[in-house]
């Protein structure tokens, strides 16, 4: 969450601050979802080396978390699919399909080569690699998690984010990653 939060920010301390005191702790689940939706170009990358691994990690992995690996494989696959389908991104289901026919491949190597050993571990460590690159999806991606919006307001326009809407005002990330509150009662239109 913290490091969403820089990231964002365009890692400013005194902007990162403001925006954290828009958010709770309930609000964790809607910026890591939110998140992965902004980011919709990282988490496709994100997917393309994961999706493939978890697949691979149910087909020829260790047996002891099979059904959490399925679960998982299930996740990426309806997310996978819902990415293609709403931005087109052709190149998700290529790049995983290439990525699994890359292990699958591998497997044929010898045992002690050292490309399929990396793998056997990648794919019984299939959580770390999730992990670590949800961090880094954290890290690299700077659209906030809600949406754009454009605010006509009594003094002029304000483009950017609303973080939260309290009663009297606005907390807004502008585009330039400025904080700023707009007072309800200037908001002439949203959208």
């Amino acid at each position: 969450m913290t490091l969403r939060i820089f990231a964002v920010s365009g890692y400013d301390w005194s902007t990162a601050f403001l925006v954290s005191t828009t958010l709770g702790l309930n609000d964790s689940f809607a910026l890591v979802f939110g998140s992965l939706i902004a980011e919709h170009t990282l988490t496709a990358v994100l997917l393309i080396g994961v999706l493939p691994l978890l697949i691979a990690g149910y087909l020829w992995g260790p047996r002891d978390h099979r059904t959490v690996v399925l679960l998982l494989s299930v996740l990426g696959v309806v997310v996978s699919v819902a990415l293609t389908s709403s931005f087109g991104i052709w190149w998700l289901p290529a790049g995983a399909a290439a990525v699994f026919a890359a292990i699958a491949v591998s497997r044929r190597l010898p045992p002690q080569r050292p490309l399929r050993h990396a793998l056997a571990v990648a794919m019984a460590r299939v959580g770390w690699v999730a992990g670590v690159g949800l961090l880094l999806l954290a890290a690299l991606g700077q659209t906030p998690w809600v949406p754009h919006e454009v605010i006509e307001t009594t003094n002029g326009t304000v483009s950017g984010y609303v973080l939260s809407i309290e009663p009297g005002f606005l907390n807004v990330l502008t585009d330039e990653r400025e904080f700023t509150i707009v007072v309800s009662g200037d908001v002439l239109s949203r959208g």
